[in-house]
C-alpha cells in the first residue's frame, strides 16, 4: 500500500500537506483539495518548516500567530499521544503535562521519541507505564 498524502496544517488561507512520495511538503489555497494526482501543480518544499514559511510569505501571514496544538490521535487517562506535522506520532503522560500544550510551533522541542505510528506510540507509552509501575 502506498502512503498517501496528508494534509498536516490547516490555516484560513491555505493548507500544508506532507506528500511522502516526494519526499517534502506542498502548500495550496484553503479549500483546495491536493492528492496523488495534483500535487506536482504545487509549490513544493523540502521541510515542513519551509513549506510553513513560504506559504506564510505568500499569503501575508504572520508566521508567529499560526500555533495550532497537535491533533490528539488517542487519549486515555494515563497519557496521550499526538500526531506531528512530519507525519510521526509521540506521547506525553497526562501527569507530566504542563501548561506547555504540545503545538506544532514547539514540537521540535519537545522531549522523547518519535514514533513512525500512532500504534507504535501507544506501545511504547504502555511499555513505559510498565516500566513505571514495576520499578
Amino acid at each position: 500500500m502506498a502512503e498517501q498524502i496528508t494534509k498536516v496544517f490547516e490555516h484560513q488561507d491555505f493548507a500544508i500537506w506532507h506528500v511522502p512520495q516526494a519526499n517534502g511538503y506542498v502548500y495550496e489555497a484553503a479549500g483546495v483539495a491536493v492528492d496523488e494526482h495534483s500535487y506536482e501543480d504545487c509549490p513544493f518544499e523540502a521541510t515542513y518548516d519551509d513549506a510553513l514559511n513560504a506559504a506564510c510569505e505568500l499569503y501575508d501571514v504572520e508566521v508567529g500567530s499560526l500555533s495550532q496544538p497537535l491533533p490528539v490521535v488517542y487519549s486515555n487517562a494515563l497519557f496521550k499521544v499526538f500526531s506531528t506535522p512530519t507525519g510521526t506520532f509521540l506521547y506525553r503522560f497526562c501527569d507530566e503535562e504542563s501548561e506547555d500544550v504540545p503545538t506544532d510551533q514547539n514540537v521540535a522541542d519537545l522531549p522523547g521519541e518519535r514514533y513512525p505510528s500512532r500504534d507504535a506510540a501507544v506501545i511504547a507509552a504502555f511499555e513505559e507505564d510498565l516500566a513505571r509501575r514495576t520499578g
